[in-house]
């Protein structure tokens, strides 16, 4: 009971968390959904965030969910993930610096029946906040400025019910049913002039995996993945509130579209004695979502994930660091976004160590991401680290055998 009860309690924390939390500095967050959130959370945080391939028994896999048929069948596990990072970006000359952490993650999984294995989470799907000032043109008056500052906060989460099951010694299925909430507020200010543009987003969606497995001997065995999801329209109702000295005036808009990219991925991993190496490709089609600002296009992405670990996978009376899994991994993919025309690639690098803990583990990463756009339209630099603690309970004793 007290189990339950602390991961009731977890649950409305990350609840709220996600809905006040700040996850992003980008100033090119005020564009369609905001910046779109990855490599945050998870026990593959450190191996680049190689997923379509991966399984084991404390792996809550909602990146390919046919993986959870590998989880340990008495226990119910919980992960939960925070993180930590400081974003500097240049733009044009300009620059902007800040630092940012908080929850990222909650997972609750484990088998209900043999054969049938379910997830719960929670995650963050995208994330608005910026604050910055810009001397405008007057209009129809190009030659006469005025000073507006701009500031966005909010974001999207996304909770998945996750769900897989065991076709045979070697196949798995499995199936997300998420559902995207959140809420965006962009603010303009000229003086005593303040424009608000408020947005409510809200998705119901799928997405579908499979994973083939083969132990071939004792220290070697390989998985295959893949995943697919559809595209998907996303609701958004805009409502714009404009105050000027006393007078609040509310203006409502036409309900924007705007849709979730459909994607495709493939994956694999090979376990090599105390070695596991893992390679993922995913393309998504962002090319979906619409822009209302000329600059500013959506492209679809290509992305690719390398991984490794190292595992000596010792016992407690060989000494701690036996215990310990060393993970290292590099994730490059194009830009969903182009600015004026520009285009340019992502790159991170990832490494960090899996800690025994009282039953569980703690998965550490580090990272640096670097997006660069042409002619220096934008650069990104990001360094960061990433925490997950998965804790493992015995099951309810009248669990079905």
């Amino acid at each position: 009971m007290k189990a339950i009860n602390c991961i009731i309690f977890l649950l409305l924390v990350a609840l709220k968390s996600q809905a006040q939390n700040v996850m992003t500095s980008s100033p090119y967050s005020m564009f369609g959904i905001g910046e779109l959130e990855s490599g945050l959370y998870g026990q593959n945080a450190a191996m680049g965030g190689v997923s379509y391939g991966m399984r084991n028994n404390t792996l809550i896999n909602i990146e390919n969910p046919a993986g959870l048929t590998a989880l340990e069948s008495k226990r119910l596990l919980t992960e939960l993930s925070i993180f930590l990072k400081n974003e500097s970006y240049t733009s044009g000359g300009s620059s902007n610096q800040a630092f940012t952490g908080s929850f990222s993650a909650l997972m609750l999984g484990g088998r209900v029946i043999p054969r049938w294995y379910t997830a719960v989470s929670l995650t963050p799907y995208s994330s608005v906040g910026y604050y910055f000032q810009s001397s405008q043109p007057v209009e129809g008056n190009p030659h006469e400025n005025y000073d507006a500052a701009f500031t966005g906060s909010g974001g999207i989460s996304k909770v998945t019910w996750s769900n897989a099951y065991l076709l045979s010694q070697h196949w798995s299925l499995g199936m997300n049913i998420s559902y995207l909430f959140g809420n965006i507020v962009l603010s303009e200010q000229q003086s005593d002039l303040i424009v608000d543009r408020k947005m409510h987003a809200r998705a119901l969606y799928a997405n579908f995996g499979i994973q083939y497995h083969r132990a071939l001997n004792h220290d070697l065995s390989y998985t295959l993945g893949a995943v697919y999801g559809y595209r998907q329209k996303l609701d958004i109702t805009n409502a714009k509130y404009i105050v000027n000295g006393n007078a609040h005036e509310k203006k409502k808009q036409r309900s924007q579209k705007q849709s979730l990219p459909q994607y495709f991925g493939i994956g694999g991993s090979l376990q090599c004695k105390k070695w596991t190496y893992a390679l993922d490709y995913a393309f998504q089609q962002y090319s979906s979502l619409t822009s209302v600002d000329s600059r500013i296009e959506f492209r679809d992405v290509s992305e690719c994930r390398i991984g490794a670990c190292y595992f000596p996978n010792g016992y407690s009376s060989d000494g701690f660091w036996k215990q310990v899994a060393y993970k290292a991994g590099i994730n490059v993919s194009s830009s969903y976004m182009t600015i004026n025309g520009n285009t340019g690639l992502s790159l991170r690098f990832n490494a960090g160590l899996s800690l025994p803990v009282f039953r569980g583990r703690i998965d550490t990463s580090i990272f640096y991401d670097r997006m660069q756009l042409k002619k220096g339209t934008l650069n990104r630099d990001v360094i960061g680290a990433t925490i997950s603690f998965t804790l493992g309970e015995i099951f309810y004793h009248s669990k079905l055998k």
